[in-house]
């Protein structure tokens, strides 16, 4: 029998960003040799950035791209496929970047949190930037793995056997100390519990981005209106012992990280209920789906699904999928169903 060959596309990628996640991101296509991608414009404001080899620049060998200033220049002198965006968590601020992004008609892959489900956030520019995608012939999504498929597409997934659902549960605990620096200073970890409860407030640090836009895009796609949706606000997690990262010891009494609820409710009852907890020192690791319906549908992965490498993951894995989709301001839940691409066999 003749072996199966599948002849796989190759993707020329430009980044717009290159801070830990675009750095991460490159560093993974360069040495896990994804033949299938290729690296052709790299675009950072850094002025200590700019005009430094992308290789070099994260750590590898040299590349041969040169990280530009403007990214109309890099597209310019490229024929892109896509664009892979990971500057910035919320929409607003990004908003401008990705017009201008969506005018160079190639389509962009973002790793902003709240572009996952942006409606939830702001309507108004959701629907104008979906206008400025269809004029130009774009596709536009975000993605990463929370928010972008285990508090979202998972459960989404998991939805797909019931009959009848009254109540879906999301919990997801890590141990913060696998994940990179600016993710621990974003969860509080080494503040006394005052700093972190001021940080809060000042917005120095969020905690977890991505509870609304997820609780969102689970209701749409089950159909669901919602009255309301609660976040509440996040709690510092504080231990009765020392713990550390490679990046910090945190003695008893601090704060090692964050824990936050949030709720989509009809008619006061909490009919989605997600809660989020990342802070050094977590003994268990797991992400967990519980679903009350015809039939109970229960779901528990231990260790929790990485959230720095899982995020990568997604990025590449869906560049072709938002390649071949159409043009617009698109979710996770739009798309067709998410897969690892062109993985080899190990053998």
């Amino acid at each position: 029998m003749q072996a199966c060959q599948v002849k796989l596309q190759k993707f020329k990628v430009v980044f717009f960003g290159v801070g830990v996640i675009g750095s991460m991101l490159a560093k993974t296509i360069m040495e896990e040799k994804k033949d299938w991608l290729e690296i052709v414009g790299a675009v950072d404001i850094d002025e200590k950035k700019i005009g430094l080899d992308l290789g070099k620049m994260i750590g590898s060998s040299r590349y041969g791209v040169t990280i530009q200033k403007e990214i109309e220049e890099a597209i310019r002198q490229t024929k892109a496929d896509v664009i892979l965006h990971t500057t910035s968590s919320y929409f607003e601020k990004t908003f401008f970047e990705l017009k201008r992004l969506a005018e160079s008609g190639i389509d962009i892959l973002s790793s902003c949190e709240e572009l996952s489900y942006p409606y939830a956030t702001n309507r108004k520019l959701s629907e104008e930037l979906d206008l400025i995608a269809k004029k130009n012939e774009v596709s536009i999504l975000a993605t990463g793995i929370n928010p972008g498929f285990v508090m979202d597409v998972l459960p989404i997934v998991l939805t797909s056997p019931c009959i009848s659902i009254s109540k879906i549960n999301v919990r997801r605990q890590m141990n913060a100390a696998n994940r990179r620096i600016p993710f621990q200073k974003k969860i509080g970890a080494g503040l006394s519990e005052q700093e972190f409860k001021a940080a809060i407030r000042s917005k120095t640090i969020s905690g977890h981005v991505g509870l609304l836009q997820s609780i969102s895009m689970l209701a749409n796609s089950l159909g669901w209106s919602l009255d309301d949706i609660q976040i509440e606000e996040p709690e510092p997690m504080i231990l009765n012992k020392d713990v550390k990262s490679d990046w910090i010891r945190v003695p008893a009494g601090k704060v090692t990280g964050s824990k936050q609820n949030a709720y989509g409710l009809v008619r006061g009852k909490k009919i989605i209920d997600y809660e989020f907890r990342a802070y050094i020192g977590a003994e268990e690791e797991f992400d967990q789906v519980d679903i009350e319906g015809i039939p109970k549908v229960s779901f528990k992965s231990n260790p929790c699904v990485n959230g720095d490498y899982g995020t990568i993951a997604m990025l590449i894995n869906m560049i072709p999928k938002v390649i071949d989709a159409p043009p617009g301001l698109l979710t996770m839940k739009d798309l067709e169903l998410p897969s690892a691409a062109n993985i080899k066999i190990p053998f």
